[in-house]
C-alpha cells in the first residue's frame, strides 16, 4: 500500500501548486484576532442579548482538562458539557460570555450548533460486493470463508437503530446500541457527556438510522439473505441522536467512537446528514467537525459522509466538511450507474491547501466516490418516515417481506454502501490507514462518462476492484521482499 501514499502525495503536491494556498492560523473574529468565532454565530450575535447553544474547541489539549474547566469557571461559565476524547465543549452562553471567552488564550474557536438534516431524498450487485463474496480465491485466503466485514467495527451516527430487528439485533451484530443524551437547556455542572447504552430500540421516530444501518451490515435474516446489507460481519454500533440533530449530537458520535474505539475495534464511521446552508462554502479547519474527523484520521478510524441532495446544481455538497482531505464522501447513483439528479455536486477546480500541525493537507469540493442511492432497500421501522414509500415498496418488495424492509432514496442511502465495502477491505487488510483507503476506493472505482470528477468523484465504488488491487499489490510486495533477501 506504500504505493498508494506515494500516489496521494504527488497528486497533493500537484494540486497544492494549482490552488491557492490559506493556513490553519488565518482567523476571522468579530472578537479577537486569536479566537475563530463562525460566521453564523456572528450574525446569530448581531443585537442579540439570549444565550445561544455553542462549541467550544480548546487549544493544545485531547480533551477539557482541568485547565479547561477552570477557564471556564474564571468566567462564570459553570454549565457545560464535555466531550472525553475530543478537545471541545458545549455550552449554553450569553453574548457577553462569549465575547470574554473569544479573548481567552486557550480557545481555538466557537461555533454555533447548528441544525443538521438528514440527507434522505423523498446494491451489493451493483458495487461488486457479490463478486467479492462468491470469488473462491477470496475465500480461499480467508480461510474458506467469505470476505463479509468481519470483527469490523462502524459506528453509524444517525438517527438510531431499531436493535429490534433481526437483521441488525443488538447483542448479535448489533454490539451496542447507544442514545446519545446531550440537551444544553438541562445541563447543570461541567460535566462529562452521558452516554445511554444497551437500548434496544433508539429509532422510534425517524426510521433513518434503520435503514442506513441495513445497508451497512443487515444479515437480511428476514428475507433469507435477499436483502444481505454489505458487510453482515461486522460489529455495528448504532450512536442515535433522534429524528431532530445538530452538530453537537453528531460531535457526540466522533467521541464515543474514538472513546471505545478498543473495544468495539472501530475502523469506520458513516454520516448520513449535513448543512444546505453549508453547501457554498470552503474547507475550514477550525470547524469542531473537521477537528472530530482530523482526530479519528489520526486513530485509524475513516469518516464517511453522504455528498448531501441538493444537485443537480454545482456547489451544492452539504458541509464544508465532507471536503475535509481526509474524509469520503459519497455522491448517489442509479442502478444504471448513472448520476441520480438529486445528488449534490461539487465545484470545478475549486479546493486549496492547509497546514495543520506542519502537514500540508489538500482539499478538494467533489465527492470521493459514488455508490447506489436510488430506490435502496433496507430494513425498516414503523414510523411515519417508512409511510412516505408506501408506492415504491408496493411495486418493489414481496408482501411476505414489507413488514421488515422498506425502500429510501438518497445519498444518505449511498454512504453506508461505502462504509461497508471500507468494512470489507479492512478485513483483507486491516493495516490499512484511512489515507490508503481513500486512494484505494477511488482507483477502483468504475468510470462513469459524462461525468466529471467535482460531480461524480472517481466514478462507481467498486468493491471487486478494490480487493483484487489490494490482493495484487500484497502479492507484488511480497514478492519483492523476497528477491531483496536472495
Amino acid at each position: 500500500m506504500k504505493r498508494f501514499l506515494i500516489v496521494i502525495s504527488a497528486i497533493c503536491l500537484a494540486l497544492g501548486l494549482a490552488f491557492n494556498p490559506f493556513s490553519l492560523h488565518q482567523k476571522s473574529s468579530a472578537f479577537s484576532e486569536e479566537t475563530v468565532i463562525d460566521s453564523k454565530l456572528q450574525e446569530l450575535l448581531q443585537n442579540r442579548l439570549t444565550p445561544i447553544e455553542v462549541l467550544i474547541t480548546f487549544k493544545n489539549v485531547d480533551s477539557p482538562d482541568a485547565g479547561s474547566i477552570q477557564l471556564l469557571e474564571s468566567l462564570g461559565i459553570t454549565n457545560a458539557v464535555l466531550f472525553q476524547s475530543l478537545p471541545i465543549a458545549g455550552a449554553l452562553l450569553t453574548p457577553a460570555q462569549i465575547e470574554k471567552l473569544s479573548a481567552s488564550e486557550g480557545i481555538q474557536s466557537i461555533y454555533y450548533n447548528a441544525p443538521l438534516q438528514y440527507d434522505n431524498e423523498t446494491s451489493t450487485s451493483l458495487t461488486g460486493v457479490d463478486q467479492v463474496r462468491e470469488d473462491a480465491d477470496f475465500q480461499a485466503a480467508n480461510g474458506g470463508l467469505p470476505i463479509t466485514g468481519e470483527n469490523i467495527g462502524v459506528v453509524i451516527n444517525d438517527s438510531g437503530v431499531d436493535g429490534t430487528h433481526k437483521d441488525h439485533e443488538l447483542g448479535k451484530n448489533l454490539v451496542q446500541n447507544v442514545m446519545a443524551n446531550i440537551n444544553l437547556n438541562s445541563t447543570i455542572g461541567l460535566l462529562p457527556v452521558a452516554y445511554l447504552e444497551n437500548v434496544p430500540n433508539t429509532d422510534s421516530t425517524s426510521g433513518h438510522g434503520t435503514h442506513v444501518t441495513g445497508t451497512v451490515g443487515g444479515t437480511g435474516a428476514m428475507s433469507g439473505g435477499k436483502y444481505e446489507g454489505v458487510a453482515p460481519g461486522a460489529n455495528l454500533i448504532g450512536y442515535g441522536s433522534g429524528a431532530a440533530i445538530a452538530i453537537m449530537d453528531t460531535i457526540g458520535g466522533f467521541d464515543y467512537a474514538l472513546t471505545h474505539q478498543n473495544e468495539y475495534n472501530i475502523r469506520v464511521i458513516t454520516n448520513s446528514w449535513g448543512d444546505t446552508s453549508d453547501s457554498n462554502t470552503d474547507f475550514d479547519p477550525n470547524h469542531p467537525i473537521n477537528i472530530a474527523t482530523k482526530k479519528l484520521y489520526e486513530r485509524g478510524i475513516t469518516t464517511v459522509f453522504s455528498a448531501g441532495n441538493s444537485g443537480p446544481g454545482e456547489s451544492t455538497i452539504s458541509g464544508n466538511y465532507k471536503k475535509a482531505p481526509w474524509v469520503v464522501t459519497v455522491a448517489a447513483g442509479d442502478s444504471s450507474m448513472n448520476l441520480a439528479d438529486f445528488s449534490s455536486r461539487g465545484v470545478e477546480a475549486k479546493g486549496g491547501t492547509v497546514v495543520i500541525d506542519g502537514e500540508t493537507f489538500t482539499w478538494a469540493d467533489r465527492p470521493t466516490v459514488t455508490a447506489p442511492g436510488v430506490d435502496i432497500v433496507s430494513t425498516r421501522v414503523v414510523t411515519p418516515l417508512s409511510a412516505l414509500s408506501l408506492e415504491q415498496d408496493a411495486s418493489g418488495i414481496s408482501p411476505a417481506h414489507l413488514p421488515y424492509y422498506t425502500t429510501f432514496s438518497g445519498t444518505s442511502m449511498a454512504a453506508p454502501h461505502v462504509a461497508g465495502i471500507i468494512a470489507l477491505i479492512l478485513e483483507v487488510d486491516p493495516t490499512l490507514s484511512p489515507a490508503e483507503i481513500k486512494e484505494l476506493l477511488q482507483q477502483s472505482a468504475t468510470p462513469m462518462p459524462g461525468y466529471e470528477n467535482w460531480e461524480a468523484g472517481a466514478g462507481y465504488v467498486n468493491a471487486y476492484e478494490a480487493i483484487t488491487l489490494l490482493k495484487a499489490d500484497t502479492a507484488t510486495a511480497t514478492t519483492s521482499k523476497k528477491n531483496a533477501k536472495k
